[in-house]
């Protein structure tokens, strides 16, 4: 059944711009064949304004395959600038990137507080730290002390994520680490039994037959170098999870942010910040760790946003096939409620496999919609169950005023695509008309970049925020909008969905209110207010000073 049937006049629709934008690119992630655990994972991508021009930019991650490597021909990482027209460039080798690891995702910083946004990439083995220097790039992972442990089986590392922990105007770092995995002893016989199985099916082996790895947490010194507090701080596990994502957010109103951690195989984490540098595991007391029947999953994607408008960071997770995703609704005071089922969700997802997600509001009407990008793990299951695609569709849920969530993904256009198999997905307004796009991922094929035409047709507006006495992106800034009677919170970040980064402007839907009086609370505990701010216009907001119009922020012409 068509729950979206009687939307279509009042929806915006996606259009796929994936070879018309130049973003064709082939993200390799092992052989045709499934081998091992390290093809499952996919790839991740990063939005970011590497040149300080206003366009938003994208970087792509890339992964390898064991035929590659043994021919010593890896694929290297992209970075696409945006041209203003609705395309992009490969400056690659010009900014000094194109790492050749078989990478997993990536963070987007300014961790030395220059104004130039940083890359962080996490791999298969050593990390990098991209330190960008105005449009060029240099690795410093070394010297910085972010390359991570050498650990055996190689540490592999899945979502990272910037935040200012101690409040202090640098960006710490918090690493997911995955799997103590090695690629080449686990390697699994496309026509040979092995010891794993799926419905009778010889796959890989999942996560959950291999030891998980310790999460690390790098805190920054000020001086371009960071120090693993990993165990100080009491984020180590005496059973490390399998981490996959991790998002930072002032979850309990207290001023400093929190981490909350998806694991797949595993409950997830939850890691209230006690404001001393030490955070104390609260997983199972939250509520958040496990779903409403007390059972942990398989959690992959993670999105964090306030979906029924109380100003409380709510949580939602893409799980495995089979396995709901899950929504947990933030109560306060560290506690969480898995409202799935009442919200419509329960059955979205059961025949896929979730990975990329976000909380957007797609269509500028005052709620945050959901979007999730679909894909299996093995296409071996596909042969002997058909229903079982190994390519899967991706999902636009909307918001309706928090009573429940509707697939709305006929109507927007989401139908129109062939399916493919979605890994990690990053979000923007690239072409600066005010409406979110999307990009995903997909396993060893191009990505699929959807942009979004129409959701612009509803009242908005967007903020970036420059710190002063806060780090220089305003990451964990707390901006509270009241418009038409409703108060909603959000908050500066970049880090979350699967393995990417996204648009760190916070765009705000007003739907038919023109104007909002806006509360910007930033780490440092500076408090600024705005009245009766204008609607669709993008905003700079200084740390202690002015709401300005972003004059940086150029309109895209379309193609």
């Amino acid at each position: 059944m068509n729950q979206s049937a009687g939307m279509e006049g009042t929806l915006p629709s996606f259009r796929d711009i994936t070879d018309e934008a130049g973003l064709g690119y082939e993200i390799t992630c092992g052989n045709p064949v499934t081998e091992s655990l390290v093809d499952v994972n996919g790839q991740g991508a990063c939005f970011l304004d590497y040149d300080g021009d206003g366009l938003l930019d994208v970087y792509l991650v890339n992964g390898s395959s064991r035929s590659l490597d043994r021919a010593g021909n890896p694929p290297h990482d992209y970075l696409l600038r945006n041209q203003g027209d609705g395309t992009f460039w490969d400056v690659t080798k010009i900014a000094g990137l194109g790492d050749k690891n078989w990478s997993s995702g990536c963070a987007v910083g300014d961790y030395d507080n220059d104004g130039d946004s940083d890359i962080y990439l996490t791999n298969y083995g050593p990390n990098k730290l991209y330190r960008n220097r105005a449009g060029t790039f240099s690795e410093v992972s070394d010297e910085a002390g972010v390359s991570g442990p050498k650990w055996t089986p190689p540490k592999w590392s899945m979502g990272a994520a910037f935040a200012d922990v101690d409040n202090d105007g640098d960006l710490d770092l918090y690493v997911a680490n995955f799997t103590a995995f090695d690629r080449e002893k686990f390697v699994s016989s496309p026509t040979v039994a092995g010891p794993c199985q799926l419905k009778g099916v010889p796959i890989v082996c999942a996560p959950d037959f291999f030891h998980g790895q310790q999460d690390l947490l790098y805190s920054n010194d000020g001086d371009g170098t960071f120090t693993d507090v990993s165990d100080a701080a009491g984020i180590q596990l005496d059973t490390p999870g399998h981490g996959f994502a991790v998002v930072f957010s002032d979850y309990d109103h207290d001023g400093d942010q929190d981490i909350y951690v998806a694991n797949d195989v595993g409950p997830n984490s939850y890691f209230e910040n006690n404001g001393d540098g030490h955070f104390a595991d609260i997983s199972w007391e939250s509520g958040g760790s496990v779903n409403e029947h007390g059972e942990p999953e398989g959690s992959m994607g993670l999105t964090i946003g306030d979906y029924n408008n109380d100003t409380l960071p709510d949580i939602f997770i893409t799980n495995f096939i089979e396995q709901s995703n899950t929504l947990y609704e933030n109560e306060g005071n560290n506690k969480f409620v898995d409202q799935t089922a009442s919200l419509g969700l329960f059955a979205t997802g059961l025949n896929e496999s979730g990975w990329g997600t976000k909380f957007i509001d797609f269509d500028n009407d005052g709620w945050l919609d959901i979007f999730i990008a679909n894909g299996h793990t093995d296409e071996r299951l596909e042969r002997r169950f058909p229903t079982d695609t190994y390519a899967q569709p991706n999902y636009m849920l909307r918001n309706v005023k928090a009573e429940r969530f509707v697939d709305v993904s006929h109507a927007v256009g989401l139908r129109n695509f062939q399916n493919k198999v979605g890994r990690g997905s990053a979000f923007a307004d690239f072409d600066n008309d005010g409406d979110v796009d999307v990009l995903v991922i997909n396993k060893n094929d191009k990505p699929t970049f959807l942009r979004n035409d129409g959701g612009n047709r509803l009242n908005w507006f967007a903020i970036r925020a420059q710190g002063v006495g806060s780090n220089r992106d305003g990451i964990g800034t707390k901006i509270l909008v009241e418009s038409g009677g409703v108060r909603r919170g959000f908050e500066v970040r970049g880090s979350d969905s699967y393995l990417s980064s996204n648009d760190m402007r916070v765009q705000v839907g007003l739907g038919a209110n023109k104007s909002a009086d806006i509360d910007i609370r930033w780490p440092s505990g500076q408090r600024d207010r705005y009245e009766t701010v204008a609607a669709n216009r993008f905003y700079l907001a200084v740390e202690g000073q002015s709401l300005d119009v972003e004059r940086s922020a150029p309109p895209i012409k379309q193609p």
